[in-house]
């Protein structure tokens, strides 16, 4: 257990650098980077049963796709980091993370 422990905090420390990295370089990033590194960011997370994280990642892209890039990124950061420590695999957790990104937005 102890190890499976480990690298579970050691996939949410890098996680959190990947979000924090997003934020820092935000100003100066692509759309299509941008995408890329949420997509990675997904992908990581759909591969550690991280639902939450997972699916405000998709979110994210979808929301990025559709403004051709001009979407509120940092509202759906903040919730991403909010997830990574999310656990739950309930699909209305990930829809309240979700839900959390239209009450940063929209007050």
């Amino acid at each position: 257990m102890g190890l499976e422990n480990d690298a579970r905090l050691t996939v949410r420390a890098e996680l959190c650098d990947r979000i924090d990295r997003i934020a820092r370089e935000l100003p100066h990033i692509s759309p299509g980077n941008l995408a890329f590194a949420v997509d990675d960011i997904r992908r990581i997370a759909c591969d550690h049963q991280l639902g939450a994280l997972a699916g405000l990642a998709r979110g994210l892209e979808n929301a990025i796709a559709e403004s051709g890039g001009s979407t509120l990124v940092l509202p759906y950061l903040e919730a991403m980091s909010d997830a990574v420590g999310c656990e739950s695999l309930d699909p209305a957790v990930a829809q309240s993370f979700l839900a959390s990104v239209g009450l940063r937005i929209h007050g």
